[in-house]
Formats: structure tokens, sequence, C-alpha cells
């Protein structure tokens, strides 16, 4: 049976230390009353609380964005978002662990949406840090940002490439932009062009730029995006 999955935006991947095998774990994300936790390389696990994996890894409490495991006789809290740290580096220098540790993840991570009451698929993201809500659009080109959006996430639109586009309220001007990173869940993309709008919109469109990036797949009112290996 399917379910509703509450996919969660950032990761943490942390390693125990003090142990003989220093376990590479990740927070990836919060399903009902389970956790997608992954374990060195392996694929994203989803454990009931209670349940454990083939390696260890207990699975104690889930309480908003964090999970308390158990591994080896320890407790240890993993929290979304945060950085990564290696048994024996110093804390927040490791890029290349982190950076791995992302590119494994983002390879297993499944991202499920369930459509609202009119048909559209909207999930929480980020955009160069920011919070943002985005609608999948498949008939947009590029990723779309309303005016006030962009002030909010601090883009600065005074020597972006000026155009016009056409829209239901008429012509109104856009600015063409390049996006650091954006983030859908665990997935994350960098360097992503956008088009910001000189008019206010509810949501950022999702565009193609992005979603062509994935594997889509339809199932009643559930979508499912996965990154292209």
């Amino acid at each position: 049976m399917l379910k509703r999955v509450k996919v969660l935006p950032g990761l943490l991947v942390f390693a125990l230390a003090g142990v003989t095998h220093a376990a590479e774990l990740a927070l990836s994300g919060i399903v009902g009353d389970r956790a997608v936790i992954v374990v060195d390389n392996g694929p994203p696990q989803l454990l009931a609380v209670g349940a454990s994996t083939p390696n260890g890894v207990r699975l104690l409490l889930i309480e908003g964005n964090t999970a308390v495991i158990e591994f080896e006789g320890r407790r240890q809290t993993l929290r979304l978002g945060e950085r990564v740290v290696r048994h024996g580096d110093t804390p927040g220098t490791n890029t290349d662990t982190r950076e791995q540790a992302r590119k494994i993840l983002a390879r297993g991570v499944e991202i499920t949406i369930e459509s609202d009451a009119s048909g559209h698929f909207m999930i929480d993201g980020e955009i160069n840090g920011g919070s943002v809500n985005f609608l999948v659009d498949t008939g947009a080109s590029l990723v779309a940002i309303g005016y006030s959006t962009a002030q909010n996430l601090g883009l600065d639109l005074d020597d972006e490439q000026r155009g016009q586009a056409h829209t239901a309220g008429g012509l109104i001007n856009t600015w063409r932009v390049t996006l650091r990173s954006l983030k859908i869940g665990g997935l994350r993309f960098d360097n992503i062009d956008a088009l910001v709008m000189q008019a206010n919109m509810p949501q950022v469109l999702l565009g193609m730029n992005v979603l062509e990036q994935m594997e889509m797949r339809r199932d009643g009112k559930l979508m499912r995006l996965k990154k292209k290996p």
C-alpha cells in the first residue's frame, strides 16, 4: 500500500567516532513514523522506530527533523542539514567527504509527491539555502521565480540579463539568473538557470531544466522523482 512520503530538505552525514569501523550515516528523509537512513555506501533503508539495519544501526526515536539512533552501544541524534563529521577530521573542513556523501545519497533517494485537490504537485525545498515552495510545472522550460521571492532570497538582479515574457496578465519584464544551488528532498542541483518574473508568484515553478535531470513516474495521485545516474 502506497503512503504519502514527507521528504525533508537537506541531509546529514555523520561518522561515529571511537569505534572500530567508522560507519558513515546519513538521514535523508522522514516517511510518516519512519526514517530513511543510509549506512556507508549502501542503498537508503526505511526504518520504523525500534527496527535495525543489517549493519546494526537501530532507530530509537523520531522527533521533528531529527532521528535518534543507536550503534554499537552509542546513541546519536541525526539532524537534517548538518555538516559532515568524520573520525580524525576537523569538523566542517572535509568538503570532499561531504560532496561524496551527497552524491551517494542522491543516487538512491526517490522523492514521492502527492497531488493536491487541484491535481498540482508541490514540494518544499531550497534555493541558495533559502526556503521556498515548488510547483512541478512540465510546461515551464526553466525554473521561474516571482519577484518578491527573489528579493527574499537575496538575488541581485542589477547586472543580470533582462528580457520579457508573455503571461496571462500581459507582457512582463524578466531577469535570467544562475542559482548557486536548488534542493528538493535529498536531491541537490547546482548552477541552475532560472527566470525571475516581475510579478509575484505563490510558488516557484520547477521547470524542465531541473525535471529533465530526473526520472519521473506517475502513479495515480503520486509522482515519483529520482535523479538520473
